[in-house]
């Protein structure tokens, strides 16, 4: 083997352990992640429009947030929806531990309570809603430290 074959090993393999070494400090969440915490979106059907907002900093353990929903097409409010809140942690491959319970609280909110995040790192929270035979989601991504 010769010294250029050396060299471009020696710089694949540093350059390997960097990018790995980033990914996996991106899919936990570390400091300076910029993931804001309210969230809003047109749902991956373009039904609905979705607003997720922590009622406080999330947290390791359970949160609370506030969802609203909107037609996305009139802005009307949607009321009396079929709601389905799941959260996955994508870099360790496992869901949240317990199923929130989720309220109506008026004018197309809704009050999701107890949204169990298990550990620190980047949570991908999975929104399901079915309204009068529409269905529609999102996801909203979050850190928690």
């Amino acid at each position: 083997m010769n010294d250029t074959n050396r060299i471009s090993r020696a710089r694949f393999s540093r350059l390997l352990l960097c990018s790995l070494a980033f990914s996996w400090l991106a899919a936990c969440g570390g400091e300076g992640s910029s993931a804001s915490p309210d969230q809003e979106s047109i749902g991956l059907r373009g039904a609905m429009q979705f607003k997720l907002v922590p009622e406080a900093p999330l947290v390791q353990g359970e949160n609370d947030l506030r969802l609203t929903l909107r037609d996305a097409e009139t802005g009307a409010v949607v009321e009396g929806a079929l709601i389905e809140v799941t959260a996955i942690m994508p870099a360790m491959g496992h869901e949240a531990t317990f199923a929130p319970a989720i309220e109506e609280a008026g004018d197309g909110a809704y009050a999701v309570r107890g949204l169990a995040l298990s550990m620190p790192g980047r949570w991908d929270v999975h929104v399901r809603v079915e309204h009068q035979g529409t269905i529609d989601e999102v996801h909203f991504f979050y850190d928690v430290p």
